[in-house]
């Protein structure tokens, strides 16, 4: 596992600009981790921290945080594919930088104690975004996508069965699909009921900053 250093003092002032300057000071890092990965080497993460509570404190303020966290990532993609703006909530899309596919997932502390990406009250003013190559799924061979019927939860037959059954079974189940083909978008920042919420369009900036301003508004 691999991540970021994250520095308050930049030189930068405000908190989208401090957020952007370190998201580049990461890349010559995470580049270094993909060409790593590409070697064969076993990595199965590369870590984001992004500290302050100004990121993270509701629902709102961690989708926008995310939102500018993978765009300044992609952005910065020396391939120059730039997958942010390729069509982010189709099916077919996914996350990559220097032609790396990654599987992403994210965590706050504004989520509870019942909630799937519950921090276990561990760094209270940073929030994670998690990086998780391809690769690592082979390499730890990860049986394929099934749908939420599919899954046997009294009698796990594989590790996905396992994940599942485990995570209701201390109560933090969380939403699976009907099918095996949707976009990988929709579970990259949980909505608060994880379970039964539509997703969270977080790449979507107009939507990110209505969400912000409904949960301030609380």
């Amino acid at each position: 596992m691999c991540g970021n250093d994250w520095s308050q003092a930049c030189g930068a002032e405000s908190e989208e600009a401090i957020l952007a300057v370190n998201v580049a000071l990461c890349l010559p890092r995470l580049l270094r981790f993909c060409l790593m990965v590409k070697q064969g080497a076993a990595l199965d993460g590369f870590v984001f921290e992004v500290r302050g509570a100004c990121y993270c404190s509701d629902l709102g303020s961690f989708a926008l945080t995310v939102r500018r966290v993978l765009m300044g990532i992609s952005a910065g993609d020396p391939s120059g594919t730039d997958c942010f703006n390729a069509g982010i909530d189709r099916r077919g899309w996914y996350f990559q930088f220097a032609r790396e596919p990654f599987f992403v997932t994210t965590f706050a502390p504004c989520y509870g104690s019942s909630h799937p990406r519950y921090q276990y009250n561990q760094h209270s003013e940073s929030c994670f975004i998690l990086l998780q190559p391809e690769e690592s799924f082979l390499r730890h061979d990860l049986p394929p996508d099934k749908p939420r019927s599919a899954t046997n939860w009294e009698q796990p037959v594989d590790v996905r069965d396992r994940i599942r059954a485990n995570f209701r079974r201390h109560g933090r189940e969380y939403r699976i699909p009907e099918t095996t083909s949707y976009p990988p978008a929709d579970f990259i920042v949980a909505p608060m009921d994880a379970l039964h919420d539509s997703p969270v369009q977080f790449w979507e900036r107009i939507r990110a900053v209505v969400l912000l301003q409904q949960h301030r508004a609380w």
